[in-house]
């Protein structure tokens, strides 16, 4: 029987039963996590939350730390089912007076100074030889963080992992993710220079990327190759009812989007295209969920091109009214355009939960959209901004109905097979263990 050198002889069938032993006691175990996130809970942002729950279910200890609330008309589900606000802290004072942040400022500091003088030292010296400059945003932060212990931070998009680099550096003993998504790789960068996270890359732990187009982001920017994962956003295909799509006749056609009404979104592209169309099919309905700042401007083009009738801004919806509209659609639109800021999307998670329901999908070639959405379906990626493109390809759809429960079906299957939020937090949950471990 074969043995293994330096354990004693063992059998090397024993030694194998003994690390899935190990690994089985350590899958066990309970990790406490901290989250940090700009905005929670933010609509726009479910794969944060499918994360936290995930972890929540398999018994791991979370919580989050978030500069503040959105205050958004409406609420994942999940926020509430699992009570996630009272698992969160918020960082930024409530008063925008000066006066009162600075007495709040002056008793944390008070506070703090009696109960760990030189943790709390540490953190002021951090904070006043910073080349940006003094951050009152950073020290609420080591308020929160340094009397506390958690085994790992998490800190999803770039900015957030360098609040978290700063609590390593401050002396949180812990290990230290990132996540980086789109928009911190592409506009914030922009904004801020290409050294915006040469701190975090030096003292991070590991960082993980959603495609392979961030990774070449994060690559630029002076990432470790070695501390690379790559760590999609997923979804819970579990609970999304999967339908074939089919129309008889003159039956009404119902054309969806979803997300927030900003230039990344390409909605205006959307509308032009649909309005395009219907006067060749009358039948066609276009519903668009999500609120932002172009709202008005949106509204306007739809009066302009005369396509009210249809044409529908729904603003945010519940999660139920979300899942009917889904149910009801035939066709899912998701145009999105590289924003005159740099702004881009990263992996489209949006268009996994639209290829879930079983809708075929017109899209732009898009940030990570082609990897996103599979080789088979890159014939339904057109470039950004062309409203003919995208005119032809609803057209082709509309006329070609016999492929949408074949096109439904194959993008069910994708989705659960790359995308599916139970193997990935699995992934996540080993990421953290062998973090803890090594």
């Amino acid at each position: 029987m074969c043995t293994v050198p330096g354990r004693q002889g063992l059998p090397a069938v024993y030694l194998q039963r003994i690390n899935q032993y190990n690994a089985l006691l350590l899958s066990k175990r309970t990790v406490k996590i901290a989250f940090i996130v700009y905005e929670f809970p933010k609509l726009s942002e479910s794969f944060v939350v499918s994360q936290i729950t995930g972890l929540l279910d398999s018994g791991h200890d979370v919580r989050i730390f978030a500069d503040r609330n959105p205050q958004e008309p409406q609420i994942n589900a999940d926020v509430l089912k699992y009570h996630l606000i009272g698992r969160t802290c918020y960082i930024r004072p409530i008063s925008e007076n000066k006066t009162i942040r600075r007495l709040k400022t002056l008793l944390l500091l008070g506070l703090n100074l009696l109960k760990g003088p030189v943790k709390l030292s540490k953190v002021l010296k951090i904070l006043l030889t910073r080349p940006e400059g003094f951050s009152y945003n950073l020290l609420y932060y080591a308020f929160a963080f340094l009397r506390k212990d958690f085994d790992i931070i998490h800190c999803h998009f770039g900015p957030a992992g360098n609040i978290g680099s700063f609590l390593k550096q401050a002396g949180c003993q812990t290990r230290v993710i990132t996540t980086f998504h789109g928009y911190d790789v592409t506009k914030y960068v922009k904004e801020h220079g290409p050294d915006v996270y040469k701190r975090l890359f030096g003292n991070g732990d590991l960082f993980t990327y959603n495609s392979e187009a961030t990774r070449e982001r994060i690559l630029a920017l002076g990432c470790p190759s070695e501390r690379m994962v790559k760590l999609p956003m997923g979804i819970n295909t579990d609970r999304i009812a999967f339908a074939e799509r089919k129309v008889s006749g003159d039956e009404q056609i119902n054309i969806l989007s979803v997300g927030r009404l900003i230039e990344m979104k390409g909605r205006e592209y959307a509308i032009k295209a649909v309005a395009k169309i219907i006067g060749k099919f009358p039948n066609v309905r276009y519903n668009i969920v999500g609120d932002g700042p172009l709202r008005e401007s949106l509204e306007k083009l739809i009066n302009d091109l005369g396509s009210a009738h249809a044409i529908s801004l729904l603003g945010w919806v519940g999660s139920d009214k979300l899942d009917s509209l889904y149910k009801s659609s035939h066709i899912f639109l998701h145009p999105s355009v590289k924003a005159g800021d740099g702004n881009m999307e990263g992996q489209g998670v949006v268009l996994l939960e639209a290829m879930a329901y079983g809708l075929p999908f017109v899209a732009t070639n898009h940030g990570a959209f082609c990897e996103t959405v599979g080789a088979g379906f890159s014939d339904m990626l057109v470039p950004e901004r062309d409203v003919d493109a995208l005119a032809e390809r609803l057209e082709y759809l509309i006329t070609n109905r016999q492929t949408w429960p074949g096109l439904g079906k194959n993008g069910r299957a994708h989705v659960r097979q790359h995308y599916d939020i139970k193997l990935l937090n699995q992934k996540l949950a080993q990421i953290y263990h062998d973090l803890i471990n090594h």
